[in-house]
Order: structure tokens, then C-alpha cells, then sequence
């Protein structure tokens, strides 16, 4: 049952990254690696090296899914879409005891992992930064690509210090040496990353999911940009909040064209 139903979201999410596609209208050297990615993604066209780095990353997913360890986290995002956390709340964290295996969920499905992963292949961004490491899957997605690369730094920056132990064990399994796991809120982490960064090249967006978080993060990165740079923001339609914010992102003057995937947004510079 569960197989049939990841096969049936599968197409569901092919769907999406099509419509997405079919939509980006602007042509360019960024957009046109964008298509790539997507064809590539939807077409799992992978290579022996990459499909090596995958498999192993995977097995890592394959530990923590339905594994029962209790664990006791900080959270400072928004919870869930109903949860209507206040300014104050979001700001000192709030803790919850949770599992292993409810961590997980939060890690990016395997197509869009591969998504971020082919992504990142074709950008070839020299610093990317990520603001929400959950146990590392994405970020070992993308170092990985980087590696292949071979050229390229992830920053990724998780606000719990427990997930964060946990990603940091996963990243140095997969001995992955061009990535920093930084520790702490994004609001207190993510200028001291920002100033000791410049021509950042691709940023993802995979946390908090609060409308005036995500719209303000966005300005901060604005001047760190480098020409052509790819900011990919995650669950767009998680809430009514999350979806203002993308609607005002893509209507910024500094954005040269933007994709819709429902499930994640990216914007171009």
C-alpha cells in the first residue's frame, strides 16, 4: 500500500515539475539549467557516480524512517499550518517530544531531493547556503552534487540543537567535507553567515514557514546575490501565510522570473 501510494504521489509531483517547466517562459543560462534539472529529475536520468552518492544517502533515510527513538527538540518554526504560533513563541522555540521517524518526514521525499540534487549539478553555485538542515538529507543531497562537482560549499543552518547533532552524524558517515552545519535560530545565525559571504550563488529555503520570516530573509539575502543566483523556497502552499509570501517575493523587481511547483518555488536573480 505504502508503495503504491509514493508512486501515485510520485506522478502527482512529475506533474507539478512539468507544469512548472512548461511555464518558465524566460529563457537564459539560468532558467535553461532549471529545465535541465527538471527533465533530468523527471526522467531519473542518473549516472553511475551520482546514483552511487544517492543509494548512500538513502540508506542513511532508510535508518531513521518508523525508527520509535524519542527525542526532545527546540522547535522555532511555525509548527504546523494550523498552529498559529505567535512572534514571541517562534522567537524562544518551542518544545515537543517526537521521534526518529516523525523527524524524517520533515526531510525532503527522494524526488525532490533529486530535484535539489540535479539542481545543483547543472547551477554549479559556488556558495549555497540552506536554512533548515532537518537530519541532513537535503544538505547530503546537495554537498554530494557538489562534490561531483567538484567545486562548491553548502552552509546550512538547523535551529535544534538535537536534529542538528543528528545531521552532523549523518553528513560525517557520508564523509562529506564541503559542508558547515551551523547551529542555532536563522534570525541570529543567518547575517553572521551573510556577512562573511559574498556572490552567493543559491540559497534553499526549508524552514520556519512564517509569512514575515520568509519575506524577511529574503531581503537579507537580496544584497548578497550574485547575478544569475537560484533561491529555491520550500512548501510555498503550506499556509495562507507562506503563500502571500511567495505571491510577494515573485513581484519583487529584483527577480527576473520565477517557477511554480506548488511544493517548492524558485526564483531567479
Amino acid at each position: 500500500m505504502n508503495k503504491l501510494k509514493n508512486r501515485i504521489k510520485n506522478i502527482r509531483w512529475k506533474f507539478w515539475m512539468y507544469r512548472g517547466m512548461q511555464s518558465l517562459k524566460q529563457r537564459g543560462i539560468s532558467a535553461n539549467k532549471i529545465e535541465q534539472a527538471i527533465r533530468e529529475t523527471i526522467h531519473h536520468k542518473i549516472n553511475a557516480e551520482e546514483k552511487i552518492w544517492i543509494n548512500r544517502i538513502e540508506q542513511i533515510r532508510k535508518q531513521f524512517t518508523d525508527n520509535p527513538t524519542p527525542v526532545t527538540i527546540l522547535d522555532y518554526g511555525a509548527g504546523n499550518p494550523d498552529s498559529r504560533r505567535s512572534n514571541e513563541e517562534m522567537e524562544h522555540g518551542t518544545f515537543s517530544t517526537t521521534t526518529y521517524g516523525e523527524i524524517c518526514l520533515g526531510s525532503k521525499p527522494p524526488l525532490w531531493a533529486l530535484f535539489l540534487f540535479k539542481l545543483i549539478r547543472t547551477v554549479q553555485p559556488e556558495i549555497a547556503i540552506e536554512l533548515g538542515t532537518c537530519i541532513g538529507i537535503s544538505a547530503a543531497y546537495q554537498s554530494a552534487a557538489q562534490e561531483l562537482n567538484r567545486k562548491g560549499q553548502l552552509i546550512t543552518i538547523e535551529g535544534s540543537e538535537a536534529i542538528a547533532g543528528l545531521a552532523k552524524k549523518n553528513i560525517e558517515s557520508l564523509n562529506l567535507k564541503n559542508i558547515e552545519i551551523h547551529c542555532g535560530t536563522f534570525k541570529e545565525v543567518l547575517p553572521e553567515v551573510l556577512e562573511k559571504t559574498v556572490n552567493l550563488n543559491y540559497v534553499f529555503i526549508d524552514g520556519h514557514h512564517d509569512e514575515q520570516a520568509t519575506n524577511a530573509y529574503f531581503e537579507w539575502l537580496l544584497p548578497h546575490l550574485s547575478p544569475g543566483a537560484i533561491l529555491v523556497f520550500d512548501d510555498i502552499s503550506w499556509s495562507s501565510g507562506m503563500q502571500r509570501a511567495w505571491e510577494k517575493i515573485v513581484k519583487h523587481p529584483a527577480v527576473s522570473f520565477s517557477v511554480d511547483f506548488k511544493m517548492l518555488g524558485i526564483c531567479g536573480m
